[in-house]
């Protein structure tokens, strides 16, 4: 039912974690760049469902590797090779996401009651950025969040604030020029190369 949060959830976490299951162990990683990326957001976004919607309290998506690799390591053998890895690096993963996801939680929650509350349906992309940049939540779960709220999110203003925190860490990073080193210099005395050996 697209009206039921739960059913949704369960649906989203049982895609989410046959994905990420088969992924890793292909030999995909949980990263932040290129397909690790998309791999992490996948499991944020399980994580988010099970923890708003399904009241998790601990890590959950690692025990579902179990189940995963015993209904479809018949068709696909090659799960059966290290499920503990893959449940031990997704287990890794949920455990830092969710130091952050509470508050993160939290915090879209009091956004959510203060859009509200000033007669506004729009998050704005300062807030959704804190979210990202502060909480780890990413754009795509705070629309989602959103969307349950019967709100939007301000996406190009998110996008200019994404681009302000880039700019402004170039230009705090240190820049060290190298300057050739101008006249003669003296040659370099290699002749005990050649010579005999001394101790």
């Amino acid at each position: 039912k697209l009206t039921d949060l739960k059913d949704i959830a369960y649906r989203v976490i049982a895609d989410h974690i046959r994905t990420l299951t088969f992924a890793l162990t292909d030999g995909a990683t949980i990263g932040n760049e290129g397909r690790n990326y998309v791999l992490k957001r996948i499991l944020r976004r399980a994580e988010r469902y099970g923890r708003q919607v399904l009241g998790t309290r601990q890590p959950f998506l690692a025990e579902l590797v179990g189940p995963v690799v015993e209904n479809m390591g018949g068709a696909f053998p090659e799960l059966r090779k290290n499920p503990g890895r893959v449940a031990a690096e997704i287990e890794d993963e949920e455990k830092q996401f969710i130091r952050t996801l509470d508050k993160g939680i939290k915090l879209f929650a009091e956004v959510a009651d203060r859009v509200s509350k000033g007669g506004s349906k729009v998050v704005s992309g300062e807030d959704a950025f804190t979210l990202h940049d502060t909480y780890g939540i990413y754009l795509d779960i705070t629309q989602q969040m959103a969307d349950e709220a019967g709100l939007t999110v301000d996406v190009p203003g998110y996008d200019a604030a994404m681009k302000a925190a880039k700019d402004k860490a170039r230009a705090g990073q240190k820049r060290i020029v190298v300057e050739a080193i101008k006249g003669d210099l003296p040659r370099t005395d290699d002749s005990f190369k050649y010579g005999p050996l001394t101790f």
